[in-house]
């Protein structure tokens, strides 16, 4: 009796330990060896080469779902930043030099994008005082008098969604407009934040992960994030990016994307990334083959 007890215990923990190894192995792709991904040296709240930003840890928390160490190919993510990272291929590797993106919109047209796993928006970005004390949302911002809003410095980069509807809201003489992608590597965006503390400017008008970040060390500046106004649509799908044609590893990364939603959900959180609900109907292009 004691025999077929022991024998059924270790029939029992075989066939959990079968089960929990299939579980953990059968992807719709092989695995590679190393979870390569392309990044930005120098893109916080994004990426950089310390590893310090919201997106190495999303890599971090992939790589240790698959169980593979993650490397890096960086080039900045300006023009040619697909073609030289996800899409260079190299002879002497017999391999290209990354296999997935962290961070690319869903309405991505130079790589096949996954399922979304954020929704983030454009955001005001001001000091919580004077005539924006009461500033809650664009509209609040858009109500103020009129004399109040020509005497605000307003700055914002073009081109985004906050271009016209800024110059429509009575800030078209005031507002200065920066390039997004300057060609400088040492640039980002995250610079204008602390102009905005400093009292350079009043306003300013930057996608929300960016706003979110760099205000987390900002006490004295806020965050709105806009909302979504008929054809102005503010908030915007990410999702991560492979080639096309590669369809079971991007069911790979879906996969490990659904295994790990509420760490991924947990880094947003701590890097302030400020996480919408949709307010427009998102478009995706599911045939990338």
């Amino acid at each position: 009796m004691k025999s077929l007890f022991s024998l059924f215990i270790i029939s029992l923990s075989l066939a959990f330990t079968s089960s929990s190894l299939a579980a953990e192995k059968s992807f719709p792709s092989p695995l590679p060896d190393k979870l390569r991904v392309c990044a930005d040296p120098n893109n916080l709240p994004y990426s950089n080469r310390e590893q310090q930003g919201f997106e190495n840890k999303i890599a971090e928390q992939l790589g240790d779902y698959f169980g593979l160490d993650v490397e890096y190919a960086w080039f900045p993510q300006r023009m040619g930043f697909i073609r030289n990272t996800l899409k260079n291929w190299s002879d002497n590797n017999g391999r290209f030099a990354c296999d997935l993106v962290i961070g690319v919109p869903v309405q991505f047209d130079i790589a096949a994008t996954t399922k979304p796993y954020y929704r983030s928006a454009y955001s005001l970005l001001f000091k919580k005082e004077g005539a924006l004390a009461e500033v809650d949302s664009q509209q609040a911002l858009a109500d103020l008098p009129e004399s109040v809003k020509q005497s605000l410095k307003v700055a914002a980069f073009a081109p985004s969604p906050a271009v016209s509807w800024l110059r429509e809201n009575g800030f078209k003489d005031n507002t200065e407009f920066f390039r997004i992608m300057n060609g400088d590597p040492e640039d980002y965006p995250g610079k204008m934040v602390k102009r905005v503390a400093d009292g350079e400017y009043d306003v300013l008008v930057i996608w929300g992960p960016i706003a979110g970040y760099f205000a987390k060390n900002q006490s004295e500046v806020t965050v709105v994030p806009m909302t979504s106004e008929g054809s102005k649509v503010f908030d915007f799908a990410i999702s991560m990016g492979v080639r096309y044609g590669e369809r079971p590893w991007k069911e790979t990364v879906e996969m490990a994307m659904d295994a790990n939603a509420p760490q991924i959900a947990m880094i947003l959180q701590d890097y302030g990334v400020p996480v919408v609900e949709a307010s427009s109907k998102p478009r995706r292009d599911d045939d990338d083959d």
